[in-house]
């Protein structure tokens, strides 16, 4: 099943929460999750938002950007800074780290 529909509601979310900054996203390392980089109008990273596909799995495309904005996503990142924020079907979690390969 393709996550793209998905993929676009979290970038709208996030352009949302950041706006003038640069959203971009890649496949993790490990192939568990997806990495939304918030990147600062000077192109720096700010913020990473690592969705894990089975936080994915259990929402529905319909259903994303309100979960989202009830979970508080946006401060989440703004609270953990350059800290990756993990977004999981248990939950968020700032322990961690991305795997990038």
């Amino acid at each position: 099943m393709s996550n793209t529909a998905k993929f676009d509601v979290i970038r709208f979310y996030l352009r949302q929460q950041f706006p003038k900054h640069h959203i971009a996203d890649f496949q993790e390392g490990t192939s568990r999750a997806q990495v939304f980089r918030v990147d600062g109008p000077h192109g720096h990273p700010l913020h990473y938002a690592v969705i894990a596909f089975d936080f994915l799995l259990d929402q529905a495309t319909e259903d994303l950007q309100a979960v989202l904005v009830s979970s508080g996503l946006g401060n989440k990142l703004k609270e953990a800074g350059a800290s990756p924020v993990m977004v999981s079907k248990t939950g968020f979690s700032t322990e961690g780290s991305i795997a990038i390969v």
